[in-house]
């Protein structure tokens, strides 16, 4: 159904008059008046002198005037859906922008998206791209390696931490508007998080152009030097090999897929997801030593960024081994946590309102219990203790059995209580060894072990942390001791009780 208030939207070509469409040219030499989004553009200049009369305005000042451009597009459609609603029955307001209405312009992109809540009809005209030229200028075939286009301005402000995660270092990239040095800065910025600082990327400028058209290659690093920018500016970044993409997550499936295949590596080949199970383990736990330590310096900062990236490596490996069995793909990793995230925080990607991070936990747990419930099982049956991996450390589990225990009042009232547990479990592993029973034995000190758990939980102390730090400690003291033996030549193992415990003495007050 048409709006009352009309928009054609014009495509003024490359640069050229003579590449005009037939349709542009009627439709710009009938118009009373032309908003374009800029007056810098040799199509403009042109217009002016075939219709001296022609009034003409444009958004040359608003570029100016915006702080920033997430507002500058949507004042651009908001104006332009003011003017529509202002002119005479009947008459559409033109609207001229250039090269191709729907190629990298973000400001008609808005105006469509919008324009039914403004009762507005929006007409294209079409126009030659920037595209055309400047491909002939870098005589490359846009489609040979799927070419992708960005919006300089995207790029380099609004929407550069989602663009960051599309685009991909092995294919080229064309980067239209890039019409001053401050967009080339955010540009080189955003860039330089993808490609090495010295990789050459392609400066085009009046592209199309007899005379006017010129290529210049600089180094990524290099872009915003000197003055390259203007309004007929395109950025050509030629495409990364696989293995130069190595701040790209396309870099590392690569390397793993090459090493996964039958003429990689002999034993990337042979793992199974059952073989990489320890390294998982493995290398989540060097992760969390990392943590453990951290203390924000930029060598620990470093230190994070390689074992996170040893962790991320076992997340591509696991789903190599899926995919070559036809089970599944690193897409569908990627889709089930992006689906999940999304669908337990409503308050964030929704209309849920919370009131406090406690009220999101207890979203979040009803929400699992719906998820289960899609799953077809029986919630109404389900454990208290539901939740708890099995085959996660030990130490872990008892705590978080006590917790989800004690949550509906399976616990010690007061923490003396836990401590006579204590004492009685320590008089049972004393019989238990008397007794020469190594499965009681085994038993009673399970039970010893769970029993100073649930105490840790009275107390409010992650078991878990408290016996790491000993073990810090305890490394610490025995490397001290260690050390002690080699200034005195002696070996740890000729050493008696009263050494060994004069040393020991010593070693703590050398490290505490």
């Amino acid at each position: 159904m048409a709006g009352e208030h009309s928009i054609v939207v014009v495509g003024l070509g490359p640069g050229r008059w003579e590449d005009l469409t037939l349709e542009a040219r009627d439709v710009l030499e009938s118009a009373a008046m032309v908003l374009c989004r800029t007056l810098r553009h040799p199509t403009v200049d042109a217009l002016r002198e075939r219709q001296p009369g022609l009034a003409l305005e444009s958004f040359d000042a608003l570029y100016e005037s915006a702080e920033n451009f997430a507002e500058l597009y949507p004042r651009m459609a908001e104006r332009l859906f003011v003017l529509a609603a202002e002119q005479p029955a009947g008459q559409p307001l033109v609207y001229a922008v250039p090269g191709h209405p729907l190629i990298a312009e973000e400001s008609v992109r808005y105006l469509r998206q919008h324009a039914s809540e403004h009762d507005t009809n929006v007409r294209l005209v079409a126009g030659l791209s920037f595209l055309e030229p400047v491909c002939a200028a870098l005589d490359i075939d846009p489609l040979a390696r799927d070419l992708q286009l960005v919006d300089a301005t995207l790029l380099a402000e609004v929407a550069a931490p989602a663009l960051m995660g599309e685009l991909l270092p092995t294919h080229p990239m064309m980067i239209a508007q890039a019409y001053n040095r401050r967009l080339l800065s955010g540009v080189k910025l955003a860039l330089t998080e993808l490609y090495p600082d010295d990789w050459e990327v392609a400066v085009v400028r009046w592209a199309g152009m007899p005379g006017e058209e010129t290529v210049e290659w600089a180094p990524v690093i290099e872009l915003d030097r000197g003055e390259r920018a203007d309004h007929l500016t395109t950025i050509y970044v030629p495409p990364l090999d696989p293995l130069a993409a190595v701040r790209a997550p396309e870099g590392l499936r690569y390397i793993v897929q090459r090493l996964r295949a039958p003429d990689g590596c002999p034993w990337d080949r042979e793992q199974t997801h059952q073989s990489l199970k320890k390294y998982v383990l493995e290398e989540a736990y060097e992760v969390a030593d990392v943590l453990d330590e951290w203390d924000g310096s930029p060598e620990q900062a470093e230190h994070l960024a390689e074992e996170l990236g040893d962790l991320l490596l076992q997340v591509y490996l696991q789903a190599e081994v899926a995919d070559q069995e036809d089970l599944f793909h690193i897409g569908d990793v990627y889709q089930g946590i992006t689906e999940k995230l999304i669908r337990r925080h409503p308050h964030v990607f929704g209309d849920v309102a919370v009131r406090d991070a406690a009220h999101v936990v207890r979203n979040w747990e009803a929400i699992k219990q719906t998820e289960r419930e899609a799953r077809g099982e029986d919630v109404t049956v389900e454990s208290a203790l539901r939740g708890i991996p099995p085959s996660a450390p030990a130490l872990y589990q008892a705590y978080e059995l006590v917790k989800k225990a004690a949550k509906v009042g399976f616990a010690w009232p007061e923490t003396e209580g836990a401590l006579e547990k204590i004492s009685e479990e320590a008089r049972e592993l004393a019989a238990a060894r008397a007794s020469g029973s190594d499965d009681e034995l085994r038993w009673e000190l399970g039970d010893l072990l769970f029993t100073i758990v649930a105490l840790a939980r009275h107390l409010k102390l992650d078991p878990e942390e408290a016996l790491r730090g000993t073990t810090k400690r305890f490394r610490r003291r025995f490397e001290a001791m260690e050390a002690q033996a080699r200034r005195e030549g002696r070996a740890l193992d000729t050493l008696t009780l009263d050494e060994w415990l004069r040393w020991w003495d010593a070693a703590k007050a050398a490290t505490a």
